[in-house]
């Protein structure tokens, strides 16, 4: 098992071995930046998980009255989804132009195209967003530094403004800000004026031209699999947000002794990252052939190569935790539907087993599981 202290990572038979990657970080291990307890962000990437490949996140915590300011990613696509509290999510169209503004709750996302503008403002009390992206290592180009770089007269030459008022009020800008002001600020009337409803698209906000494509989606809207009201993935992916090729979002919910049974994805890499409870995931290293098995609690991230079998079980009461692909769809090869319609021939044939006691023993298995078990009749 995987001792999240150390960072040994150990099959299933305790032995350690050298060679087998860490698929495993907690993200509270790693600020990106911290303006205060309340306003920090952490981050994975591959300078802290090597493995990623076209997928890292970033865990953010904002307080009322602090902003995430004003930037684009010139690398990279981004997916924000709302764990807790409510927020203002901003996001300039530059081929309308239009600003496009939505009021997010727990589990509604916004999908950010690469290079857009935009920024988030927390309007409760606490507000805790998940931005995933479709790199490794995303890059930030912040406002506060273009701002502050680019020389004033720039401005004057291009727009007539003048360059010497420009600079005065500009002046308090002497450092990259990524979360501002400094001691927090009252939300203005502009501000919030964008809390009212303009224009609703599925429960969401948009503020400026419907001939936008759609950002938002409320990921309650679409369920993947429920095998109960305790046990439900919802999904969210390029069908609902069509903008969004290279993410998509699965929003796990588990309890205790129920299983996201084993599968692998043939399209995409997967990041795990743990909301509230505790999960054990499993997954078999194709490579070294061993079982790698990870006790994951929130804020840590376990990742999952393409194609590698794997499953989620809950060891606490409940679990909650988001299931990022680097890919519009998510696609899934179920063990339930490769043991049922697999002829028993095949494995006799194959392994020399007996095909009459093994269709027996696989029997209750007549349907795709996805969570389980399934419930009694």
């Amino acid at each position: 098992m995987k001792n999240n202290q150390t960072g040994n990572t150990k099959s299933s038979n305790g032995k350690t071995t050298a060679n087998t990657a860490n698929l495993f970080f907690d993200s509270r291990k790693s600020v990106f930046f911290k303006r205060n307890a309340e306003n920090i962000i952490f981050q994975v990437t591959s300078s802290q998980l090597p493995v990623l490949r076209n997928i890292s996140l970033d865990n953010i915590f904002l307080s009322r009255g602090h902003i995430l300011e004003p930037h684009w990613h010139p690398n990279a696509a981004e997916l924000d989804y709302v764990v807790s509290g409510e927020a203002i999510i901003s996001v300039l169209d530059p081929f309308t132009p239009q600003l496009l503004t939505y009021r997010v709750k727990p589990g509604d996302v916004v999908f950010i195209p690469i290079n857009w503008w935009h920024w988030i403002i927390s309007i409760t009390e606490e507000a805790h967003v998940v931005a995933l992206y479709d790199t490794k290592k995303r890059q930030n180009i912040f406002g506060s530094d273009v701002l502050r770089k680019t020389p004033p007269e720039v401005f004057q030459l291009a727009y007539g403004v003048n360059a010497e008022k420009l600079a005065k009020v500009l002046a308090p800008i002497t450092e990259t800000v990524v979360i501002g002001p400094k001691n927090g600020a009252p939300i203005s009337d502009m501000i919030r004026e964008m809390f009212l409803p303009m224009n609703r698209r599925r429960g969401g906000m948009q503020w400026g031209s419907t001939t936008s494509p759609e950002l938002f989606f409320d990921v309650s809207d679409n369920v993947g699999f429920e095998r109960n009201p305790q046990n439900v993935l919802y999904e969210v992916t390029s069908a609902q947000i069509p903008e969004m090729q290279d993410l998509a979002l699965g929003d796990l919910f588990l309890s205790r002794e129920h299983i996201r049974e084993p599968h692998w994805h043939p399209n995409a890499d997967e990041l795990d990252f743990i909301i509230s409870g505790e999960v054990i995931i499993s997954i078999l290293n194709p490579s070294t052939l061993e079982l790698q098995t990870y006790h994951v609690k929130p804020g840590q991230v376990t990742f999952l190569p393409k194609g590698w079998w794997h499953w989620i079980t809950c060891v606490t009461k409940e679990a909650h935790l988001l299931v990022a692909f680097n890919d519009g769809q998510i696609q899934s090869i179920e063990g339930s539907d490769v043991l049922r319609l697999t002829p028993p021939d095949v494995f006799e044939l194959a392994y020399d087993v007996n095909a009459q006691k093994l269709a027996k023993v696989l029997s209750p298995i007549d349907e795709t599981v996805v969570i389980g078990p399934p419930d009694p009749e």
